[in-house]
């Protein structure tokens, strides 16, 4: 007698023909964690200025080297099958032992398609980078160690021969150069962040963001955080380019930017650009520690950035006095200074206490060297120098 079901089969009972579309955003999404990634970086790298979201490549960082840009290019490639380990024929074209190769199966191969940015930007471009979330065979990691150290490798030594006919057959390259733009290329492998369901993006990304930023947050403020800046890059991956684009809109369809970055973790930009132009090499540490002792206190935007334009006065000013003024007497108001913003701090008190107690060290001052050029918002910018000092 047939079941109760029978000719009745529920949607999970029947295998689907196929999964191409969660194949798909599974990619996209890596795509996405590894462009978020590189865009933390922005909080550290001085020379990294934008990166670009799925323009040219996966996605491309631009950096400022000397008033000159240089691209790194990045292809994201991952397998669900985790135990899985790219060959040099899935990434090269390559069969494994092989003799010989087809330049043609080069050009199309990730590694091909990655070093072709080479000659397209000649000295423009800086790396070539394939990401992937899973190992590489023993084949494929002897040939990364070849493109590094120049050892012997059947398949590097493939590589360099077919670079021309592969790559760039109308306008063949000297051999040196070849050389050169192939160890432009990196492989990157096993980076967990990639994997778009497992939680190590958002651990190692609150390390990231902790490490230059000083925001020690929450799992929670994480994910928040880290879920603006995917949806940030989706959409610069997602905007619509005209065919005829300059830089200014490129930069603003496709690039996210250190302003961006600021944005989605709540640093004030005046406060860090006052902070940056007055040479504080810790900019965006110190300007996150000022944002975060301030907003608790109640205050504004404008007075953020007040403070953080205070703090570089004092730095100045305690740089040009330090040799000059008695060694005695400077550490007197320095020991004033540390106590009542240690203690404004604990007690969690408001902006306005925090006046009186620098109105009240200002009257201890008897050192006409010190009384005589130190104000209100010098030792305003002192407390804070030290509460710096503190977190960091």
């Amino acid at each position: 007698m047939a079941g109760k079901n029978s000719g009745s089969p529920k949607l999970h009972e029947v295998e689907p023909r196929e999964n191409v579309g969660r194949e798909t955003i599974a990619r996209y999404q890596a795509q996405f964690r590894g462009a978020a990634f590189e865009c933390l970086s922005l909080l550290e790298d001085e020379a990294l200025d934008r990166v670009y979201c799925d323009y040219q490549d996966d996605f491309v960082s631009r950096l400022n080297v000397d008033g000159n840009y240089v691209y790194n290019f990045f292809q994201v490639k991952t397998k669900g099958k985790l135990n899985y380990q790219w060959s040099v024929n899935d990434v090269l074209g390559m069969r494994k032992g092989a003799k010989t190769c087809e330049p043609a199966k080069i050009a199309n191969s990730y590694v091909g398609k990655l070093l072709i940015h080479t000659i397209r930007f000649e000295n423009s471009c800086g790396n070539v980078v394939f990401l992937t979330n899973i190992h590489l065979n023993d084949d494929l990691e002897g040939l990364r160690d070849a493109i590094q150290d120049d050892s012997d490798n059947n398949y590097y030594k493939l590589l360099l021969e077919n670079f021309n006919e592969a790559l760039s057959p109308e306008t063949p390259i000297e051999d040196q150069d070849i050389i050169e733009r192939i160890k432009k290329l990196q492989l990157k492998s096993n980076l967990a962040y990639l994997n778009p369901y497992d939680d190590k993006f958002f651990s190692e990304a609150r390390e990231t963001i902790y490490k230059y930023s000083e925001i020690d947050l929450q799992r929670s403020e994480c994910e928040e955080i880290l879920n603006s800046l995917i949806s940030l890059v989706e959409r610069k991956s997602f905007g619509k380019l005209l065919e005829e684009i300059d830089e200014e809109d490129l930069d603003d369809i496709a690039g996210v930017s250190l302003s961006e970055m600021l944005d989605i973790l709540s640093i004030s930009k005046p406060a860090y650009k006052s902070l940056r132009d007055g040479g504080d090499s810790q900019a965006i540490k110190n300007a996150s520690i000022i944002h975060r002792i301030m907003s608790k206190a109640g205050a504004s935007e404008r007075m953020i950035e007040f403070v953080s334009d205070c703090k570089v006065r004092w730095d100045i000013w305690f740089r040009d006095k330090r040799h000059t003024i008695p060694e005695f007497d400077l550490n007197f108001i320095l020991e004033e200074i540390e106590k009542n913003a240690d203690e404004w701090v604990r007690s969690g008190e408001e902006l306005k206490i925090l006046q009186g107690r620098i109105d009240k060290v200002l009257s201890k001052l008897v050192n006409e060297d010190l009384s005589g050029t130190l104000d209100r918002e010098l030792l305003l910018g002192a407390v804070f120098s030290f509460l710096v000092r503190g977190n960091a």
